[in-house]
Protein backbone atom coordinates (compact mmCIF):
# COMPACT_ATOMS: atom_id res chain seq x y z
CA UNK A 1 0.00 0.00 0.00
CA UNK A 2 1.04 3.37 -0.68
CA UNK A 3 0.31 6.12 1.83
CA UNK A 4 0.52 10.06 1.08
CA UNK A 5 0.51 12.34 3.84
CA UNK A 6 0.09 15.61 3.24
CA UNK A 7 0.52 18.90 5.11
CA UNK A 8 -2.99 21.45 4.62
CA UNK A 9 -2.25 24.72 2.43
CA UNK A 10 -1.42 27.90 4.20
CA UNK A 11 -3.72 28.93 6.83
CA UNK A 12 -4.15 32.25 8.21
CA UNK A 13 -3.26 31.61 11.74
CA UNK A 14 0.21 30.71 9.81
CA UNK A 15 0.60 33.99 8.50
CA UNK A 16 -0.03 35.62 12.08
CA UNK A 17 1.89 32.94 14.10
CA UNK A 18 -1.08 31.59 15.85
CA UNK A 19 -1.64 28.52 17.63
CA UNK A 20 -4.74 26.97 16.67
CA UNK A 21 -6.28 23.17 17.34
CA UNK A 22 -9.89 23.48 18.24
CA UNK A 23 -12.23 22.41 15.60
CA UNK A 24 -14.72 24.64 16.75
CA UNK A 25 -12.21 27.78 16.14
CA UNK A 26 -12.72 28.26 12.15
CA UNK A 27 -8.99 29.09 10.60
CA UNK A 28 -9.27 28.32 6.73
CA UNK A 29 -6.62 28.93 4.18
CA UNK A 30 -5.61 31.44 2.54
CA UNK A 31 -5.68 32.03 -1.05
CA UNK A 32 -2.19 31.60 -1.42
CA UNK A 33 -2.98 27.78 0.43
CA UNK A 34 -5.67 27.01 -1.92
CA UNK A 35 -3.61 27.47 -4.65
CA UNK A 36 -0.91 25.08 -3.48
CA UNK A 37 -3.78 23.26 -2.71
CA UNK A 38 -4.97 23.47 -5.97
CA UNK A 39 -1.24 22.70 -7.33
CA UNK A 40 -1.16 19.62 -4.90
CA UNK A 41 -4.50 18.05 -6.76
CA UNK A 42 -3.17 18.22 -10.22
CA UNK A 43 0.18 16.88 -9.27
CA UNK A 44 -1.92 13.69 -7.70
CA UNK A 45 -5.07 14.14 -10.30
CA UNK A 46 -4.05 10.56 -11.97
CA UNK A 47 -2.98 8.74 -9.07
CA UNK A 48 -5.39 6.13 -7.96
CA UNK A 49 -6.07 7.52 -4.37
CA UNK A 50 -8.84 5.02 -2.75
CA UNK A 51 -9.36 6.64 0.72
CA UNK A 52 -8.55 9.87 2.41
CA UNK A 53 -8.08 10.67 5.99
CA UNK A 54 -8.33 13.99 7.83
CA UNK A 55 -7.83 15.49 10.61
CA UNK A 56 -11.16 17.60 12.05
CA UNK A 57 -9.48 21.24 11.42
CA UNK A 58 -11.02 23.20 8.84
CA UNK A 59 -7.72 24.20 6.86
CA UNK A 60 -7.11 20.00 6.85
CA UNK A 61 -10.72 19.61 5.72
CA UNK A 62 -10.56 22.23 3.13
CA UNK A 63 -7.18 21.18 2.02
CA UNK A 64 -8.45 17.35 1.32
CA UNK A 65 -11.63 18.72 -0.27
CA UNK A 66 -9.42 20.52 -2.92
CA UNK A 67 -7.19 17.49 -3.64
CA UNK A 68 -9.76 15.13 -3.43
CA UNK A 69 -12.12 16.55 -5.89
CA UNK A 70 -10.82 14.41 -8.59
CA UNK A 71 -10.70 11.51 -6.71
CA UNK A 72 -14.15 11.36 -5.18
CA UNK A 73 -13.00 8.80 -2.58
CA UNK A 74 -14.53 8.67 0.41
CA UNK A 75 -13.31 10.69 3.48
CA UNK A 76 -12.72 9.50 6.87
CA UNK A 77 -12.55 12.61 9.44
CA UNK A 78 -10.31 10.95 12.35
CA UNK A 79 -9.38 13.15 15.48
CA UNK A 80 -5.76 11.91 15.99
CA UNK A 81 -4.63 13.79 13.11
CA UNK A 82 -5.62 17.23 14.69
CA UNK A 83 -2.63 19.58 15.35
CA UNK A 84 -1.21 19.49 18.97
CA UNK A 85 -3.12 20.68 21.41
CA UNK A 86 -0.74 23.14 22.48
CA UNK A 87 -2.89 24.88 25.31
CA UNK A 88 -1.71 27.77 23.56
CA UNK A 89 -5.02 28.12 21.44
CA UNK A 90 -5.30 31.40 19.55
CA UNK A 91 -2.24 32.99 21.34
CA UNK A 92 1.38 33.45 19.77
CA UNK A 93 3.10 30.17 18.24
CA UNK A 94 6.66 32.22 19.29
CA UNK A 95 5.25 31.71 23.06
CA UNK A 96 4.26 28.13 22.91
CA UNK A 97 7.71 27.14 21.41
CA UNK A 98 9.58 29.34 24.14
CA UNK A 99 7.59 27.80 26.79
CA UNK A 100 8.12 23.81 25.80
CA UNK A 101 11.75 24.64 24.68
CA UNK A 102 12.53 26.10 28.04
CA UNK A 103 10.93 23.13 30.36
CA UNK A 104 13.41 20.61 31.42
CA UNK A 105 12.43 17.82 29.30
CA UNK A 106 10.39 19.58 26.04
CA UNK A 107 8.78 16.33 24.82
CA UNK A 108 7.04 15.68 28.17
CA UNK A 109 5.96 19.27 28.99
CA UNK A 110 2.49 20.18 28.07
CA UNK A 111 0.79 23.78 29.03
CA UNK A 112 -2.38 23.62 30.97
CA UNK A 113 -5.34 22.39 28.82
CA UNK A 114 -2.68 20.83 26.43
CA UNK A 115 -1.24 17.47 25.47
CA UNK A 116 2.97 16.94 25.71
CA UNK A 117 4.96 16.00 22.28
CA UNK A 118 4.89 12.79 23.41
CA UNK A 119 0.96 12.51 23.89
CA UNK A 120 0.53 14.07 20.58
CA UNK A 121 3.31 11.28 19.17
CA UNK A 122 1.48 8.31 20.60
CA UNK A 123 -2.07 9.39 19.15
CA UNK A 124 -0.68 9.44 15.62
CA UNK A 125 1.05 6.69 16.12
CA UNK A 126 -1.98 4.70 17.08
CA UNK A 127 -4.01 6.12 14.03
CA UNK A 128 -0.91 4.52 11.93
CA UNK A 129 -1.15 1.41 13.18
CA UNK A 130 -4.38 0.99 12.40
CA UNK A 131 -3.98 2.83 9.20
CA UNK A 132 -1.51 0.36 7.82
CA UNK A 133 -3.80 -2.26 7.61
CA UNK A 134 -6.27 -0.97 5.74
CA UNK A 135 -7.28 -2.50 2.49
CA UNK A 136 -6.41 0.28 -0.03
CA UNK A 137 -3.79 0.57 -2.32
CA UNK A 138 -3.44 4.15 -1.73
CA UNK A 139 -4.38 6.66 0.66
CA UNK A 140 -4.23 9.94 1.40
CA UNK A 141 -4.01 11.70 5.23
CA UNK A 142 -4.31 15.34 5.50
CA UNK A 143 -2.75 16.65 8.41
CA UNK A 144 -0.62 19.04 10.66
CA UNK A 145 2.92 20.03 10.80
CA UNK A 146 4.15 17.98 14.15
CA UNK A 147 1.45 15.50 13.20
CA UNK A 148 4.08 14.85 10.08
CA UNK A 149 6.66 15.10 12.43
CA UNK A 150 5.05 11.69 14.44
CA UNK A 151 4.51 9.90 10.55
CA UNK A 152 8.19 10.60 10.07
CA UNK A 153 9.48 8.93 13.46
CA UNK A 154 6.80 6.13 12.69
CA UNK A 155 7.97 5.36 9.28
CA UNK A 156 11.63 6.24 10.56
CA UNK A 157 11.89 5.27 13.57
CA UNK A 158 13.35 8.57 14.78
CA UNK A 159 13.60 9.39 18.42
CA UNK A 160 11.40 12.73 19.76
CA UNK A 161 14.25 14.90 19.76
CA UNK A 162 14.68 14.02 15.95
CA UNK A 163 11.44 14.10 14.99
CA UNK A 164 10.99 17.15 15.44
CA UNK A 165 13.94 18.18 13.27
CA UNK A 166 11.95 17.33 11.01
CA UNK A 167 10.21 20.38 8.16
CA UNK A 168 7.36 20.01 6.26
CA UNK A 169 6.24 22.87 4.37
CA UNK A 170 2.56 23.69 2.80
CA UNK A 171 0.95 21.25 0.81
CA UNK A 172 4.54 19.16 1.10
CA UNK A 173 3.99 15.75 0.13
CA UNK A 174 5.37 12.99 1.97
CA UNK A 175 5.40 9.00 1.06
CA UNK A 176 5.48 5.37 1.89
CA UNK A 177 5.32 2.16 1.05
CA UNK A 178 4.46 -0.25 3.79
CA UNK A 179 2.96 -4.53 2.83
Amino acid sequence: MKLLFLRHGEAAYNLRGLCNADPGVAVALTPAGRRQAEATAERLRDWPIQRVYVSRLQRAQETAAIVNASHCAQIHVDARLDDRSTGYEGRPVADYLNAMQSAADPFTWKASGGESYRDMVARVHAFLDELTKVDASMVLVVTHHEALQAVNGYFRQLAPKEMWQVWVDHCELLEFEVN
